[in-house]
């Protein structure tokens, strides 16, 4: 499980319906088939209104319950424990979710990726990496400034100088 898998089925879950707090149903293979493809594939899950299944028959049966936990269980509870979704599971396999207001936000962070580096920022300024990448935007920035002030200042018209004309001393 990672964080990238999490936010995969956050954004993808989001945008299959575009709605705050409506419940509907999906199962296992539906929501292993968003932790596997990117955001940009993950927006267009539904397919002829359906969403798409990963196929799980593919894998070996003893492996299956493992990847069913790792891949879908485990990001839903954790999505669910940090109010993003809510989740339940429901008979025959089936699992009720409905992402909540705080998750449609991130959602629409995910779907760009200015906004996937805004929210990595967020989540990495405290650690060296952070302050490192504030340092090197704060150097970058007062260069800009600098390189913008020296050209306004060599493209702004000369003032005209005054020229003091000074009488030639008399000699003695």
């Amino acid at each position: 499980m990672s964080r990238s898998d999490e936010d995969r089925i956050l954004h993808g879950l989001f945008y299959y319906r575009e709605s705050i707090d409506e419940e509907f149903s999906v199962n296992s293979e539906q929501i292993l088939w968003l932790a596997a493809h990117s955001y940009a594939e993950g927006a267009g899950w539904a397919k002829e209104g359906e969403p798409q299944k990963f196929d799980i028959e593919i894998v070996p049966g003893d492996l299956r319950r493992k990847l069913v936990v790792s891949k879908c269980e485990l990001p839903l509870r954790y999505l669910s424990y940090r109010r993003l979704i809510k989740y339940v599971p429901a008979a025959n396999d089936r699992l009720q979710v409905a992402v909540t207001f705080a998750g449609a936000d991130r959602a629409m962070r995910l779907h760009t990726r200015l906004g996937r580096l805004e929210m990595w920022y967020q989540e990495h300024r405290d650690g060296f990496v952070g302050v490192l990448t504030t340092v090197a935007v704060s150097f970058l920035t007062a260069l800009a400034a600098v390189a913008v002030s020296e050209h306004l200042r060599k493209a702004a018209p000369e003032p005209p100088r005054i020229i003091y004309e000074v009488e030639p001393k008399s000699a003695p």
